[in-house]
C-alpha cells in the first residue's frame, strides 16, 4: 500500500515536472496584434501614419528574434501562421491594404477566413495568416487612405 501511495506520488511529480518544463513554449505563444493608423492632414498634404501598441509584444518572442528588423514606431508587427493581425483607423476613415510590390501575400484569400484587405465602416481590418508554407521573413504592404498619400508597413512572420 505504501509502496503503491510513493508511486503515485512519484508519477504526479514527474507529471507537473514535465509540464512545468513546457510553460516557458507556452508563455511565448504569439497574440494577436494590432496595427494603429492614423491620417493627418496638415494642411496641403495628407499624411499616413501607423504604429504599435500592446499588451504583448510578439517581436519579443525568441522565435521573432527581436525588433532590430520591425519597427514598433513604424507600425511593424511580428506574428505567425494561423495568428490574425488588427489594422485600426484613429477615427473611423475608410483604408485599403495593397500588396504591389512584387511582395507575397501572407494572408488568406480564399474561402471563410478571406482577407479582401477593405477596412469596415469603423475604420478596422482584421486578417488571418495563412497556414500551409508561408516562407517567414519581412512582408511589405501600402496602407492606402482615400485623400491621403500611401505609406510603407511591413508584418514580421516568424
Amino acid at each position: 500500500m505504501i509502496t503503491m501511495l510513493r508511486a503515485n506520488t512519484v508519477l504526479k511529480a514527474i507529471l507537473v515536472t514535465a509540464i512545468c518544463s513546457f510553460s516557458p513554449s507556452l508563455l511565448a505563444e504569439a497574440t494577436e496584434q494590432k496595427v494603429w493608423i492614423k491620417a493627418v492632414d496638415n494642411g496641403s498634404q495628407c499624411e499616413v501614419s501607423a504604429y504599435f501598441k500592446g499588451d504583448k509584444d510578439n517581436c519579443k518572442n525568441k522565435k521573432a528574434n527581436g525588433r532590430e528588423d520591425c519597427s514598433k514606431d513604424e507600425g511593424c508587427v511580428c506574428t505567425r501562421q494561423e495568428k490574425h493581425i488588427t489594422w485600426q483607423m484613429d477615427g473611423k476613415e475608410s483604408f485599403t491594404i495593397e500588396f504591389d510590390e512584387g511582395d507575397t501575400n501572407p494572408f488568406i484569400t480564399k474561402g471563410e477566413s478571406d482577407c479582401n484587405f477593405k477596412s469596415n465602416k469603423k475604420g478596422k481590418l482584421r486578417c488571418r495568416v495563412k497556414t500551409k508554407n508561408l516562407p517567414k521573413g519581412l512582408y511589405s504592404y501600402n496602407v492606402a487612405v482615400p485623400h491621403c498619400e500611401t505609406t510603407t508597413l511591413q508584418i514580421k512572420i516568424y
